[in-house]
């Protein structure tokens, strides 16, 4: 009895709650409810200064599937740091009892296996569903739609309105709580364990991912992270969903919602159907957010429809209508007072608080009000300001999915019919358009594994790939048995054609005398030119002859070692000999470079044949076997290497590129050691490391950090002038001292050397570059050069470029690596590249003993750019040149 009677109470507490959600009316619930998310984390979702950590939602996601058969979760694998990666699948139990059936029925509606037969298609048509995926907090700190999901999967497993029964009728949801939850668990850690002190407004000092922090969004195509490549098998080669929604959240001094659709340019490789759903589906969440009584809902802003690898947009190439909302921030989960503003009046000025800061202790006063208050067609209801909640948060992003589940519901059919018609053109349009064939040779690359990297990598995003087994001719042109073929007759044709192409970015004026608007993000991607691997687009389709053979996995590169003797040598050719040559030297084998000419050869002695024919194996390598090892490193143009102690210097005011370059460096096996502030200013730095990696970060950051009272004091300041001595030292003992980005300007401003960078004489108006990749000329000749072609390609924005000047005698200044004379750009958009032309892009200063490395082409920019990571590379290798 006393067990009925606390389900009947658990069930009256359970409809109050859901009842407190906008625009909803709770109806009977069934037998066996599931406890509601208040009850469950002792607080309500969304409370003041209240988070619920991931573990817990994982807890209560699976404790939702063990309640109700509309639920069910599975985890798909391990995070970096091996937290749990999940969806959570949601539909009508009849739906989720059959839902094998429901998945063949949306592959089949993707082409996976071939066209659907007409009573395939039929079948689609008429019993087939919605497949939504709704991914969130992918930037850690933007929490609130991690927080949503527990509200929200509440309602979907618990609620009879009909509302709700028609969602679960007509659609699938595919849920992922979390696309980072690590960063999820450091966010949450970090703001409660300074929650109640001085330092509660303290950014967080190290990045809210294991690497890359607020770039895990950027990771789409490359898929270097865990968590990019679940991703990608879940939407890819798991449930090909049609709509994919990724939540976000943006500044809180604006509009309170972003949602679709974005703004101008668009991309010519996406399908007009998918913008006009984008617009459909995102206008379809702001009625629902106008008609609970919401403000501050914008459209036609700020985001661009033209650029890849942002998460749901990439679903643009895939077919998927992919859409994104940014609704506005607060402090983590700690509300936010803004100024209100008088609409028609002129904006207040700010008082400035004393020494232009606020106290220790003190709290946050309101912020500005906000200046954009005009009402008009994208902006009807434009937010005044006033106090901000993550409540609020919680409210728009749960308006907004249910408002897009039900217009996916309400337009089921028309939905599935219209993506199959795009999907229909698109695999017919690659019989009968150009490109037909996109072309990787194998054997004719510079580095040949860099084309089966770069196969790797569209597989990943779904792409089939072929391999010739025969020769072939194509448009004039031999091609070579081995060549990786990606036929247009397939459903991501759009998405291969778009990441293998140059970019050209389109021109957008708001009126014809407008100036030409520059572009949000990234202009260019093209990753032949950023792997090192030339591809061709072939005008008709690759005969028969070549004998194609889908590949189920990367193409395999044989490799042998010929000949008999113990000295080694095989070609240094691109990034992956770093891992030969770092695995050898852990082994204990002897190694060196040894340059005949235009020809860079490494030199292996003390090695077991057996390991070296391994690794020959595993990376495809011809390497040649004859005797003289007693001799092997006594020539003149032979320079010996040992395994480099490398350093990487992390600040506490957390760098994205310090964190790619640690993934990079720790993935080719160089196993950098971290350096903070104090290990700086301890000192003795050359007696323990050959070479030290300062990453893209500005000089004050490395020298002063952040000093505000807010911060806690362990993660106070920087390296200051007791750790720029311990450098210099460092480097004055014969140290190798490795610079990138706007890091190289704390060499140019501290040590007496003859570089100046041009880029800071130069405007944003005058030479401006949000993501280019350039052609850059490399001088192979110097060991810095080796390992890659004379011209190669690299990825610029809007990073130091270099004149050199006359120096002292006792230096010795050399370009490395610049930029042509003429044509820099390769793909994308950069403005004044004329003030560029001709000038150094990598610059090496040897001060006799030590070295100083400026790289302002960054070489390892977001683990893109694999044709330039043997410049980085060989700075590391020879610091320990003999």
């Amino acid at each position: 009895m006393h067990r009925r009677r606390l389900a009947v109470v658990t069930v009256l507490i359970a409809i109050a709650l859901l009842g407190l959600a906008p625009g909803y009316r709770a109806q009977a619930a069934p037998a066996g409810l599931l406890v509601t998310p208040e009850k469950f984390l002792g607080f309500p979702v969304g409370a003041d200064n209240k988070l619920a950590r991931w573990d817990k939602i994982v807890e209560y996601m699976h404790l939702a599937a063990a309640a109700s058969p509309r639920v069910q979760v599975k985890e798909l694998g391990k995070t970096t740091q091996g937290n749990a990666f999940i969806s959570v699948e949601i539909s009508s139990p009849e739906t989720m009892g059959n839902l094998e059936r429901f998945k063949q029925l949306q592959r089949k509606l993707y082409f996976q296996g071939g066209a659907p037969t007409a009573p395939e298609r039929d079948d689609i048509f008429r019993s087939g569903k919605a497949v939504v995926a709704v991914t969130c907090n992918v930037h850690s700190t933007e929490i609130g739609a991690s927080q949503m999901v527990l509200e929200l999967v509440h309602r979907l497993a618990t609620d009879e309105s009909p509302l709700v029964r028609k969602i679960l009728d007509n659609v699938i949801l595919v849920l992922v709580p979390s696309l980072n939850p690590d960063g999820q668990i450091m966010v949450v850690d970090w703001f409660n364990k300074n929650l109640g002190t001085e330092f509660e407004t303290s950014a967080m000092p190290y990045l809210y991912h294991p690497y890359v922090g607020h770039d895990n969004n950027r990771d789409m195509y490359m898929f270097t992270q865990k968590e990019s490549q679940l991703t990608a098998r879940l939407l890819w080669h798991d449930w090909f969903p049609t709509v994919w929604l990724d939540e976000h959240q943006q500044g809180n001094s604006g509009a309170r919602i972003f949602v679709m659709p974005a703004t101008d340019p668009i991309n010519p490789n996406v399908h007009p159907l998918i913008y006009r759903w984008n617009g459909i589906l995102g206008q379809a969440q702001a009625a629902a957010l106008e008609a609970a009584g919401k403000d501050g809902i914008i459209y036609n802003s700020t985001y661009t429809n033209f650029w890849q690898g942002a998460m749901a947009w990439s679903g643009w190439w895939h077919n998927q209508v992919g859409i994104l909302t940014e609704v506005a921030s607060v402090r983590v989960a700690a509300p936010v007072e803004q100024r209100r503003a008088i609409p028609g009046a002129p904006p207040v000025a700010e008082p400035e608080g004393p020494g232009g800061g606020r106290r220790q202790g003190e709290t946050p006063g309101p912020i500005p009000a906000p200046r954009d208050v005009t009402p008009r067609t994208e902006y009807p209801r434009p937010w005044l300001g006033g106090r901000w909640t993550l409540r609020d948060i919680v409210d728009y992003e749960l308006i907004a999915t249910m408002g897009l589940l039900e217009a996916a519901a309400d337009q089921r059919e028309t939905l599935v019919r219209q993506i199959y018609e795009v999907n229909r053109v698109t695999v017919e349009n690659g019989s009968k358009s150009e490109p037909a064939a996109i072309l990787i040779p194998i054997s004719s690359q510079f580095e040949p594994r860099a084309a089966v990297r770069l196969a790797d990598k569209l597989q990943i995003g779904g792409v089939d790939v072929w391999q010739a087994g025969a020769a072939f001719d194509a448009d004039g042109k031999s091609y070579a048995a081995g060549t990786l073929v990606v036929p247009m007759t397939q459903v991501f044709a759009r998405y291969a054609k778009d990441l293998l192409e140059k970019q050209t970015y389109p021109e957008v004026r708001r009126t014809p005398s407008s100036p030409p608007e520059p572009p949000y993000d990234v202009t260019a991607w093209s990753l032949g030119m950023l792997m090192g691997a030339d591809v061709a687009f072939a005008k008709k389709p690759v005969p028969a002859t070549a004998q194609l053979t889908k590949l189920a996995g990367a193409p395999k590169l044989v490799g042998e070692v010929a000949g008999k003797g113990t000295r080694f040598t095989f070609d240094y050719k691109g990034a992956d000999s770093a891992l030969v040559i770092n695995r050898l030297l852990k082994d204990g084998a002897r190694v060196a470079f040894e340059r005949t000419g235009a020809t860079q050869t490494v030199v292996v002695t003390l090695a077991q044949r057996k390991r070296v024919e391994a690794l020959a194996s595993e990376f495809g390598l011809s390497v040649r076997a004859a005797d003289g090892a007693d001799n092997a490193m006594a020539k003149a143009n032979v320079v010996a290497i040992k395994a480099p102690r490398v350093a990487l210097f992390q600040s506490w005011t957390a760098s994205m590129d310090e964190g790619w370059t640690r993934w990079v460096l720790e993935q080719w096996e160089f196993a950098p050691k971290t350096l903070h502030n104090a290990d700086v200013r301890a000192g003795k730095l050359r007696q323990q490391y050959d070479v030290i990696v300062l990453a893209d970060q500005q000089p004050r950051d490395i020298l002063d950090g952040n000093e505000s009272l807010s911060v806690r004091p362990e993660y106070r300041g920087g390296i200051g002038d007791e750790g720029l001595q311990a450098l210099k030292t460092f480097v004055a003992e014969g140290g190798t001292l490795v610079m990138m980005g706007n890091s190289t300007e704390l060499a140019i401003q501290k040590w007496p050397i003859p570089v100046r960078n041009l880029k800071r004489g130069y405007s944003r108006d005058q030479h401006f570059a949000p993501g280019t990749v350039v052609r850059v000329q490399v001088d192979t000749a110097t060991p810095l050069g080796y390992g890659v072609p004379p011209e190669t390609r690299g990825f610029y924005n809007n990073s130091p470029f270099y004149q050199v000047t006359d120096g002292f005698a006792s230096q010795r200044t050399r370009v490395i690596a610049r930029y042509p004379n003429s044509d820099i750009v390769a793909s994308g958009w950069l403005k004044g590249e004329e003030l560029m032309a001709g000038q150094a892009a990598v610059v090496q200063v040897d001060l006799n003993p030590g070295r100083l490395i400026l790289f302002g082409l960054r070489p390892q920019h977001r683990a893109q750019t694999q044709a330039t990571f043997p410049l980085l590379f060989n700075a590391l290798y020879f610091s320990t040149a003999q």
